[in-house]
């Protein structure tokens, strides 16, 4: 087990952050100015996310285990929970047919959903973590012996998926029907992965050479690819779209920026770094379950008015995923959920060896 690096639970934390402030401001993107802005800056989220897998997954991995165990392991904590969420959410958002439906077309539709990872908006993250687990010792083997190959391969691989769907998007080509979102297929996001494989690798020379850097020096090339970000978002109506050359740019930017910003928050407040850690731990299960919060707080009609209900909606979101993820944590089987237990002895505890998602 590797030891815990807090700058990796902040970077976790602000990621899982990112995922709910998207969804929050989808609904108002296209009538706020602040909503835009907001969910622009959050682009980096999937993205950083998968980067972060790859990160994690490699520090972890020391060898110790076989092939057999190491998928076991995996995909105990993936494969399980996305099955159930699936179920659970289709359920939830066929509650109205289910009534009327026959029985068969609602298990063909379902096993078509999680296929596809539609069963829900967010879903889709987690078939695409299960293509990178699967080819992850292949990958791991391969960034060993040929690093620089393999990183320019899984750049090329991203770069030429996101630009693809970037063109179809614009109407400038057409991208043939393959029955499944592209958006799922692993050759998308395989660069992030790669990179966190490769960052892990490197930690302590990354680390150091980051580390010299100052927040500024990071903080205006930041404020740079975001503004590529947002400028390409508004002139080719692709704001809800984080398959795209420029978000490609903006995530790789992010990540150095925002991992020097939680190297300098290791000075803030004991009791706030503790939040933030508690955060990050339970960050997969906050990940699985705050659509669901939000659509049922989308219900109450002042949260769906103005920038207050915008803001009001987001802190609510926060909220109740963190007071269902407390709750939750108290049962031994929420790992079925993608929760954590932990014990009492433990709940004062911030190093609980925890990843997400891996």
């Amino acid at each position: 087990m590797h030891t815990r690096i807090k700058e990796i639970d902040y970077l976790r934390a602000i990621s899982a952050i990112a995922v709910i402030s998207i969804h929050v401001t989808a609904s108002y993107v296209e009538t706020s100015v602040m909503a835009f802005a907001w969910n622009q800056v959050a682009r980096f989220a999937v993205p950083m996310f998968i980067l972060l897998s790859g990160l994690s997954l490699a520090l972890s991995d020391r060898g110790s285990i076989g092939k057999r165990e190491f998928f076991k392991r995996r995909y105990n904590k993936i494969l399980l929970p996305y099955l159930i969420w699936s179920i659970l959410y289709f359920i939830y958002a066929q509650r109205y047919n289910l009534g009327s439906a026959e029985p068969w077309v609602l298990l063909t539709t379902l096993g078509k959903h999680m296929v596809k990872g539609t069963a829900y908006v967010h879903l889709y993250f987690l078939v695409i973590i299960c293509q990178l687990y699967l080819i992850y010792p292949f990958l791991k083997s391969l960034l060993r012996t040929k690093t620089n190959w393999t990183l320019t391969v899984s750049f090329i691989s991203t770069l030429v998926m996101h630009m693809a769907i970037y063109l179809h998007a614009n109407q400038l080509i057409v991208l043939p029907s393959i029955k499944v979102p592209y958006v799922i297929l692993f050759p998308v996001w395989v660069f992030y992965f790669v990179l966190g494989m490769f960052v892990a690798m490197r930690f302590n020379e990354i680390s150091a050479f980051v580390g010299k850097l100052t927040l500024w020096q990071t903080f205006v090339p930041w404020f740079a690819s975001l503004i590529v970000l947002v400028v390409d978002s508004k002139w080719t109506d692709t704001f809800a779209s984080s398959t795209k050359p420029s978000t490609l740019l903006y995530t790789v930017v992010s990540a150095l920026f925002m991992y020097r910003l939680s190297t300098s928050m290791t000075d803030w407040p004991r009791k706030v770094l503790h939040s933030v850690c508690w955060f990050s731990t339970h960050s997969f299960f906050i990940y699985l379950i705050h659509p669901l919060i939000i659509s049922e707080l989308f219900h109450f009609k002042g949260l769906r008015v103005g920038d207050s209900g915008l803001v009001m909606l987001f802190i609510l979101t926060i909220v109740c995923s963190c007071v269902l993820a407390y709750m939750s944590s108290r049962f031994k089987f929420v790992h079925l959920f993608g929760g954590v237990f932990i014990r009492q002895k433990q709940r004062k505890e911030i190093d609980i060896a925890v990843d997400y998602p891996n």
